[in-house]
């Protein structure tokens, strides 16, 4: 399956004849993404919800104190105990303001993820959703708990990516015209998606049943103080996102931008993990992911 993954292609082989950030435009997504995060994060702390800024988020608050100059989004990890609370007092607190996507909860969600959108801006990436599903967002990951038993570990692992993989396949096929039209020149991204969207194509006559059906594999852990935990959509998968509870959720201050926010505690072993023993050096420019979109209201 590693093979058939997109999530590279899409940032590096894919050429969007769209239009692509500016630094400024980029530095106005940053604040709007700052606003955000601490709408969230004072929920969390108010209701004694752990979260960790992670992934780049962690990498810039570290290194940049915090944005990626080049960043444009926020990534956070809440354990699943906590989620439904979060979420209800995001769209009690703020339903003007904030449009909340999560799995199992918002009608035609394909993600495995969550999603808080800033209502009134824009930010689009991909034509085949709307306006109002494609506002400025912050990523909420979800810490699932696993099984201390490594033959049920194994197996949710197992089940959970196989899963995730029928997920992406069947989100291909019914975007397939959008994405072949972007693979135009590029034979590998173009053979990828093609056989991404057979398979697809496959599980389309039962989408739905097929969705819930593999959100629910992902949370089928009740025990809240098992050993390890897991965070399946991350971007290392099932696997390589699978640790010892005390390792990967325990979380120290750190600043980002003008406030202090929860990252990973051991900083140095995840940042290395994530991105390499040289993660504090600056990538050349050719290196850096470049943002290109489709519309843009800020």
């Amino acid at each position: 399956m590693a093979v058939l993954q997109t999530n590279e292609i899409f940032k590096t082989e894919l050429t969007k004849q769209q239009h692509r950030l500016t630094p400024e435009e980029i530095r106005s997504i940053q604040q709007i993404l700052y606003g955000i995060t601490v709408d969230v994060v004072t929920i969390c702390e108010e209701l004694s919800i752990p979260y960790m800024l992670t992934g780049g988020s962690a990498l810039g608050a570290v290194r940049h104190k915090g944005f990626i100059p080049w960043d444009d989004d926020i990534d956070m990890v809440v354990a699943r105990k906590y989620i439904d609370r979060l979420l209800d007092e995001i769209q009690t607190r703020y339903p003007d303001k904030y449009y909340v996507e999560a799995p199992l909860r918002t009608p035609g969600y394909l993600s495995s993820f969550i999603q808080i959108h800033k209502k009134g801006t824009i930010l689009k990436e991909y034509l085949s959703k709307s306006d109002e599903e494609s506002g400025i967002k912050i990523d909420i990951f979800v810490a699932e708990n696993t099984f201390n038993n490594p033959i049920r570990r194994y197996w949710h692992g197992i089940c959970s990516e196989l899963g995730l993989f029928i997920l992406s396949c069947y989100r291909m096929h019914l975007w397939r015209d959008e994405f072949y039209a972007l693979t135009k020149g590029k034979r590998k991204a173009a053979a990828i998606i093609k056989i991404k969207s057979a398979i697809g194509m496959l599980f389309t006559s039962k989408g739905d049943f097929w969705y819930r059906t593999v959100q629910n594999c992902l949370k089928k852990c009740k025990d809240d103080n098992s050993k390890y935990v897991v965070v399946p959509s991350g971007r290392m998968h099932f696997f390589g996102e699978l640790k010892e509870r005390e390792l990967l959720l325990k979380a120290k201050p750190a600043l980002f931008e003008n406030r202090m926010f929860m990252i990973p505690a051991n900083t140095d072993w995840y940042l290395r993990y994530m991105y390499g023993e040289n993660y504090m050096q600056l990538p050349p420019e050719s290196k850096r992911e470049q943002v290109v979109i489709y519309k843009l209201k800020l």
